[in-house]
């Protein structure tokens, strides 16, 4: 593990953990694993491609029926609980699977249930909400029509969300085609208000420092209850106090200077108590510290064995435990935990 740090700051430190965080079925294989979430049982969910064939081990081609199906449950030990989803998990719409081309992430609310994205940009322009068993309860946007930033009722492959259950709302970060960040009723769909870069309500420009650019790739609630977007291939973190407002407040921004083909700012999570964020920059395999008081990038560590591995080791999503360790979601090595071993001040 590799660490850079800048002297006399105190910084949270973390080893790499050899031991498997999930246990698969014998004799199952998963394909790139995209989305990964930690629930409020502290049961692990993991997401990952299925349905691209091209994606998927040579285990999986030799023997189609070694691979599991794309979403899975697992307990805080690790141990397989469930698996499902799929083309066709739900009944097709005019001859449409109802269930991405590519998946993307999961999301889990403070009710236990999930919603699922996909990444294609051509097809995936809905997000689905579930039981934990798979059931449908609700689909905003529609698999194959694409909206544009001013849409209503429809998605540009949506990518991530926040829930705000007390409110019935859900904050979605759309995405790899538009530019936005829009809310929804969560039990009916119906849409609320939508904000861009520096919560501008529109129109949002294409390109550019004033416009998220694409994706717009996800959202986490902070330790103070703002909603971080991170603005991935525009390499930053944008903040907005904007629970329970009709307006959404821009707060502060943070860059992650990094040399990123892809962006450097896949996602967020966040040290118990808040002190520390910690950044998913996918296209170096590389965490980076913020320390959320100063603001300031205050050093950053590779993944497990990613040193010269490039965008082979993709970190696509983090999620932090109960014990402050890391758990991280990653495209060819399944997933992967950096056990947290305390703050200490750097040497």
């Amino acid at each position: 593990m590799l660490i850079q740090e800048q002297t006399g700051r105190a910084l949270p430190r973390f080893v790499a953990d050899p031991t498997p965080v999930i246990k698969l079925p014998p004799g199952r294989v998963l394909g790139p694993v995209t989305g990964l979430a930690i629930a409020p049982d502290g049961h692990i969910w993991v997401m990952h491609i299925a349905s691209m064939p091209e994606f998927l081990p040579p285990e999986a081609h030799a023997n189609a029926a070694s691979l599991m199906p794309p979403i899975l449950e697992f307990d805080a030990n690790g141990k397989f609980l469930q698996a499902w989803g799929g083309p066709d998990h739900l009944p097709r719409i005019d001859g449409k699977p109802q269930w991405p081309k590519q998946e993307e992430t999961i999301s889990i609310d403070s009710e236990g249930t999930l919603w699922v994205f996909g990444a294609n940009k051509e097809y995936d322009h809905a997000v689905q909400r579930f039981t934990r068993d798979g059931k449908l309860l609700l689909r905003i946007g529609e698999f194959g029509v694409v909206g544009n930033d001013e849409s209503r009722d429809h998605l540009g492959c949506p990518t991530d969300a926040y829930h705000d259950v007390s409110r019935r709302e859900v904050y979605i970060t759309d995405g790899y085609v538009n530019h936005r960040v829009v809310v929804f009723n969560s039990d009916t769909g119906q849409f609320l208000r939508a904000w861009g870069a520096y919560g501008k309500t529109g129109p949002f420009p294409e390109s550019g420092g004033e416009t998220f650019n694409n994706p717009v790739h996800a959202i986490s609630l902070g330790p103070e209850g703002h909603l971080y977007i991170c603005d991935r291939k525009n390499d930053r973190i944008q903040v907005f106090d904007a629970i329970g407002r009709t307006d959404a407040r821009f707060v502060r921004e943070i860059e992650i200077k990094a040399e990123s083909p892809f962006g450097s700012t896949f996602n967020v999570a966040f040290s118990p108590g808040g002190d520390f964020m910690f950044v998913a920059d996918g296209s170096n395999s590389r965490l980076w510290i913020v320390d959320c008081k100063a603001w300031q990038v205050v050093g950053s560590f590779l993944g497990p064995n990613s040193e010269g591995i490039g965008l082979n080791g993709t970190i696509h999503k983090i999620a932090t435990d109960g014990a402050g360790n890391l758990l991280l979601g990653r495209t060819i090595r399944g997933v992967e935990m950096m056990r947290f071993q305390g703050v200490r001040a750097a040497n």
